[in-house]
């Protein structure tokens, strides 16, 4: 996906991040937390100029050899732009235990289902993404399965066998931070010579789903409210330079999903505004408080759009009897009631800058009702928070809902600090209980965007993690489980250091495809002029995330031997090599009666290098031809008892792409 990115550099003083902060109601922070407070690191106080590119070569790490049981199972260490080649792992003192799993996709019946000499490894992913698991260059049969779980318990993702030849081959979605275990068997009973395993994983980047679709045309911003009108969207205020002295943009644009054009609507009333949020209310836009330049307090004000006049007028602002202080709040969250007759805002903090020792935060929340242009305080939340997101959730009626965020708490030494909340809490006025704990996010993060997906879902994408990186995986709220759950890793979004997920995104959906525009890398403080489209298909399925996880290919589908051609007796067929990864044909053939068979490959081109090997139903090894003769033809002479036998030619050179219009002939003759 590629960006670009509008670079302003400066010092940040707005977001600067101080580690302690003085606040007496700090322990209520644990309430709706499931872990130790994730304690928010201060942001690194230099940036990096254009010109100066981050490094995303790849890296090789040598993988250490390969362990005998699951339990012992040797640890491999695998992230983005790293490939793990094994340097082989010697297996003929290896034993199958009889806690191994059953394997699937072995071909046929194999005399044991949990194949022998069993090796094994164990993943912690370290980025969200794909890995690929070869057991190419293996001098055995290999089958090759991933698990999750623990090895009491293990759980199959993918599973294969005679993807390359008689080697394996599989790629799974991974996610960071999960562990998953891989286990190598050998397919025959038999080690006649050294067993000899290599092993070799490469993590591949995900984001499949993204594409950039525009740009916004001024250049970037965030820091910027966002409200949405179907097909229509709107991009409001923000900040166009984040450090330094922060540069207020006071314009109103317009995105059409349909048509991919922008239009620049009314500039909203004076400097303009940063660090707050909008809600649409029929034809109506409404943007309470935020940062407009002013040093000392936030905007006392109350903004409203009408979206059929292109006119923006004021309304009443929350009443400063219902403010801590009296003093306005921003970096709040605002969110429509579902028939639009009235909005709440969620948390926010009425102190600038936002991260003083005295910083304010709120856990109120409040109601404003436009047909009598009032404002109410309405029941607080659990825990206070800034910086979170929030959404109305219909589903199993959870209603009002947040989550994320930051707060305050104290360390062990009791000493204040910034705290990264890890969970959410609902609240649905229809039945007047509590605000109810939603579980914790998988990562946690502030600054996030979210909107409502087409199946009723509640995604949340971007924002920071406690040590001020950007966060990839996009999460669903599930309300029927009343948990989070992340998508795979085709949803990511960004994740590289040279392509990083945003900080302060705003976006909503349309159809099923969710826009997202604009906000700032993590750590250069860059705004950003992309708009990046998400498009979910038919949306997330549950009940497990299992099924978004694996790239598990069908039991035979990839199997060497399961799409073998069929062979007739004494009737030669053609073949040849069309792919460069093609390196084996497979053809089987019926043999009537105990005799003598002879297998000729013939017509095979002076410059190349074809073998053949028979085999009986069991994959044993049954005769083959010469390996070290180019050209000309090669024969097999074996004696069968009936049954079925396969025919493997392999093409051992070239190694590059094969010339197609050479073809070989291969057949089995009777006596």
């Amino acid at each position: 996906m590629r960006r670009s990115l509008v670079s302003i550099f400066a010092l940040l003083g707005l977001i600067a991040l101080p580690m302690f902060i003085a606040r007496a109601w700090a322990e209520d922070v644990t309430a709706n937390q499931t872990d130790a407070p994730l304690i928010v690191a201060e942001p690194p106080s230099v940036w990096l100029p254009d010109e100066i590119e981050i490094a995303d070569l790849p890296q090789w790490t040598e993988a250490a050899p390969a362990a005998d049981t699951c339990a012992t199972a040797t640890s491999l260490e695998l992230s983005f732009g790293h490939t793990a080649d094994g340097s082989g792992t010697v297996t003929n003192p290896f034993t199958t235990e009889a806690t191994d799993p059953l394997l699937s996709c072995a071909y046929g019946v194999p005399t044991n289902p949990r194949g022998y000499r069993t090796a094994w490894h164990v993943l912690v992913a370290g980025d969200t993404g794909i890995i690929t698991l070869t057991t190419e260059g293996t001098n055995y049969d290999t089958i090759l399965a991933v698990f999750e779980g623990t090895c009491a318990a293990l759980t199959s993702l993918s599973c294969a066998d005679d993807t390359l030849g008689f080697q394996s081959k599989t790629s799974i979605r991974v996610i960071r931070g999960h562990t998953y275990y891989i286990l190598v068997a050998d397919y025959q009973s038999g080690a006649p010579a050294t067993a000899t395993l290599r092993f070799s994983a490469v993590m591949h980047e995900g984001g499949q789903r993204w594409r950039q679709v525009s740009n916004l045309p001024f250049g970037g911003v965030s820091r910027h409210a966002f409200a949405s009108d179907g097909v229509d969207m709107y991009v409001i205020g923000g900040q166009t330079r984040l450090q330094g002295i922060p540069e207020l943009s006071n314009r109103l644009l317009r995105y059409n999903a349909e048509s991919r054009q922008w239009t620049e609507l009314a500039d909203m009333p004076g400097a303009g505004l940063s660090n707050t949020t909008a809600v649409r209310l029929g034809r109506r836009i409404y943007v309470p408080g935020g940062f407009n330049g002013n040093t000392s307090d936030y905007a006392n004000t109350h903004l409203v759009y009408d979206l059929t006049t292109d006119f923006w007028d004021t309304a009443a602002p929350i009443p400063t009897a219902l403010l801590p202080g009296g003093k306005m709040l921003a970096w709040a969250s605002a969110v429509a009631a579902p028939d639009e007759t009235s909005y709440y805002l969620t948390g926010g903090i009425t102190t600038i800058p936002p991260f003083l020792p005295n910083a304010v935060i709120l856990n109120n929340t409040y109601r404003y009702t436009p047909s009598t242009n009032q404002w109410e305080a309405f029941r607080p939340m659990a825990t206070a928070r800034y910086a979170h997101t929030a959404a109305w959730v219909s589903a199993a009626n959870r209603g009002l809902c947040v989550v994320g965020g930051l707060t305050t708490g104290v360390d062990v030494s009791g000493q204040p600090i910034i705290v990264l909340l890890t969970a959410g809490e609902c609240y649905n006025p229809a039945t007047g209980t509590d605000w109810q704990p939603t579980g914790p996010l998988n990562f946690p993060r502030y600054n996030a965007g979210s909107a409502i997906g087409p199946d009723g879902n509640w995604y949340v994408f971007g924002g920071l993690d406690a040590q001020g990186n950007g966060v990839p995986e996009v999460e669903v709220y599930d309300p029927l489980a009343n948990g989070w759950r992340v998508l795979s890793s085709e949803f990511s979004w960004g994740g590289r250091p040279t392509d990083p997920p945003f900080d302060w995104p705003r976006g909503a959906f349309w159809r099923d495809n969710l826009y997202v525009f604009g906000g700032n890398t993590p750590r250069e403080q860059r705004v950003v002029s992309t708009v990046d489209r998400l498009n979910v298909g038919s949306g997330v399925t549950w009940p497990t995330h299992r099924s978004l996880v694996p790239i598990a290919p069908k039991i035979g589908s990839d199997n060497l031997l399961f799409w073998a051609t069929y062979l007739p007796l004494n009737s030669p067929l053609s073949g040849n090599f069309v792919l460069s990864d093609q390196f084996y044909n497979a053809y089987y053939f019926e043999w009537p009666a105990f005799g003598r068979a002879t297998i000729r490959l013939g017509n095979i081109p002076s410059d190349s290098n074809f073998n053949i090997a028979v085999y009986d139903a069991g994959k044993v090894l049954r005769g083959q031809s010469n390996p070290a003769i180019y050209g000309g033809e090669k024969t097999v002479q074996v004696t069968l008892m009936p049954g079925t036998y396969y025919v493997v030619v392999q093409r051992i050179f070239p190694k590059d792409l094969p010339n197609s219009d050479d073809f070989y002939s291969l057949g089995v003759f009777t006596p």
